[in-house]
């Protein structure tokens, strides 16, 4: 003869409650953190190709020992004479040093615009020279590069020094 066990498989009502109940719970713990790290890694990614296209200027300058300038541009091929960075910026020769991407300058690199949910502007100027020494001709320069919705010290300052380096630091949202 045989015996069957009638033993239960599966789970009961109650235990699939419960284990949604704490599925939702550690979601909705997660995601607000997760999604948080997901806007400071764009912040850090912005930052990060801001100083890349800083340091292309500044090592193409010391490379072709002439005059390289780095400037806010609308359009990729031409200077916009804005201190807001957001919509893109050029690299360019600058043999001449007005700042200004010549008929015969040649744009050594170009960026587009910026996510709509950052900002980048300059506190002085629209350009920045690199001479073929490598420093900032014109001297110190800061851009702060914002994100929208910005709160506590989550906004990026980037400073280029009168010798030319470059670097960054976190600070207060504007």
């Amino acid at each position: 003869m045989h015996s069957f066990s009638k033993a239960q498989r599966g789970f009961t009502l109650i235990e699939i409650m419960f284990a949604i109940t704490i599925f939702a719970i550690l979601m909705a713990v997660a995601v607000p953190s997760f999604l948080e790290t997901v806007r400071n890694n764009r912040l850090v990614t912005q930052n990060n190709e801001f100083i890349s296209a800083l340091n292309i200027a500044r090592s193409e300058a010391l490379k072709r020992s002439s005059p390289v300038s780095i400037c806010s541009s609308a359009d990729q091929t031409a200077c916009s004479g804005s201190l807001d960075w957001t919509t893109g910026y050029i690299v360019f020769d600058d043999p001449n040093s007005n700042g200004q991407a010549d008929v015969g300058e040649t744009v050594l690199q170009a960026w587009g615009a910026a996510p709509p949910e950052f900002t980048l502007t300059a506190t002085n100027r629209n350009f920045v020279r690199f001479v073929g020494s490598g420093t900032a001709n014109a001297g110190a320069e800061v851009f702060d590069l914002v994100r929208t919705g910005c709160v506590g010290n989550k906004a990026r300052r980037i400073n280029i020094s009168f010798v030319g380096r470059v670097s960054t630091a976190t600070v207060a949202c504007p």
